[in-house]
């Protein structure tokens, strides 16, 4: 029995006590590595910040399209100037990535084009009769990479274009500047924020001040060669999206235009929206298929031009260059006072000083067309008699 219970005592001590070769297993084990968070990049850290103040924006419609023939289907009216390549423009190859923007009275470019050392820059040059001065570098425009897509809206002063590199959420952000004539020279550029721009690639802001419309390409969301052009409605003055009026999901996808319809005050105003864009594609169409600049200028009974080249008073042709832009203006003008009372608000005091402020300005302006009609017949016609 002695032994029985020596050898149970043994077999228990053996279940108890680990081997050797268990011992080196366990210690062989190695420990675990420690996951760790991947850090946000300056693209999404900027995104973040700029959630809050994520800007309220009417979108009215949206076209995808391949990215290779985009700029043929954004239906710019003439008076807001024109896009094309650089290559169509200056009739070369192997630069169908720069493109080019000419006034609406073409005699001013602004395009982009890789210099020596294979780096973007945006240059502009001036019509002088017949022929385009020599290239001039923007100055002032500096911070990122790779400028390109270029807009000058009509007051010649606020120009749009999309850059890379610093300040941007990621690809191509759409950013702001002004020209400072007394230092010629473009103040430090401004991203405009969301929703114009995305982590994916944003460029061309563009406006219709006449028609109160604009449109900016973007290929979010969008497969390989394919972009899509929003159009929207342009506002005066800022305003941001109310925060306390969404969820955080809410305002990440307003941010991204998830669904234009989330943008869309009501469909009403969707509708009368999307009216003017199929008016002003009329007009654009109905203006592209007259020669001239399609303002005829009654000189006397006997007599009426069609274009500043048939003047033979200089003087009176000059004047008639700024009278074809005060006309355009007041279109602008008009347009523009249509779409604010459209939107207009009771009890809305700034934009009743806004309309009553425009409207003064209006009436000044049309007095002004009529004097300058007026001196001009004066002058032709007096040219005409000698």
């Amino acid at each position: 029995m002695k032994t029985i219970r020596i050898l149970i005592a043994a077999l228990a001590l053996l279940c108890v006590v680990p081997t050797e070769a268990q011992k080196k297993k366990t210690q062989a084990q190695p420990e675990k590595p420690k996951t760790e968070k991947p850090q946000p990049s300056p693209g999404d850290l900027l995104f973040e910040n700029m959630l809050e103040s994520t800007q309220r924006v009417f979108i009215i419609d949206s076209m995808v399209v391949e990215k290779e023939n985009f700029i043929s289907e954004i239906p710019l009216p003439p008076e807001s100037g024109t896009l094309t390549t650089y290559d169509q423009f200056f009739g070369t190859q192997g630069n169908n990535d720069s493109y080019v923007f000419v006034n609406e009275f073409g005699n001013k470019a602004y395009y982009s084009l890789n210099d020596k050392d294979g780096r973007s820059q945006l240059f502009t040059m001036d019509r002088l009769g017949s022929k385009w001065s020599k290239a001039v570098k923007l100055e002032g425009i500096a911070g990122g990479t790779s400028p390109n897509y270029p807009f000058m809206m009509a007051d010649g002063t606020t120009f749009y274009f999309a850059q890379k590199g610093e300040g941007s959420v990621g690809g191509y952000d759409i950013f702001v500047t002004r020209y400072d004539s007394d230092t010629g020279e473009f103040l430090r550029p401004n991203n405009i924020g969301l929703p114009f721009n995305s982590k994916g690639n944003d460029y061309f802001y563009m406006e219709s001040e006449l028609d109160s419309l604009g449109w900016f390409v973007t290929d979010r969301n969008q497969a390989e060669g394919m972009v899509c052009i929003y159009t929207f409605v342009p506002s005066k003055n800022r305003t941001n999206i109310d925060l306390s009026e969404m969820s955080e999901t809410q305002v990440k996808r307003y941010a991204n235009i998830h669904n234009i319809r989330d943008t869309w005050p009501s469909e009403e105003q969707r509708n009368k929206a999307l009216k003017r864009v199929e008016k002003m594609k009329a007009r654009s169409a109905s203006a592209r298929s007259h020669h001239g600049d399609g303002n005829a200028f009654v000189i006397n009974d006997q007599r009426a031009y069609s274009s500043a080249s048939e003047f033979r008073s200089s003087e009176a042709r000059e004047l008639y260059n700024k009278l074809l832009q005060m006309r355009q203006q007041a279109q602008r003008n008009a347009q523009q006072l249509e779409a604010w009372r459209e939107n207009y608000t009771d009890g809305d005091s700034q934009r009743d000083a806004d309309i009553l402020s425009a409207e003064r300005e209006q009436e000044t302006l049309l007095l002004t067309i009529k004097d300058t009609e007026k001196q001009i017949r004066i002058l032709e016609n007096k040219s005409l008699s000698n």
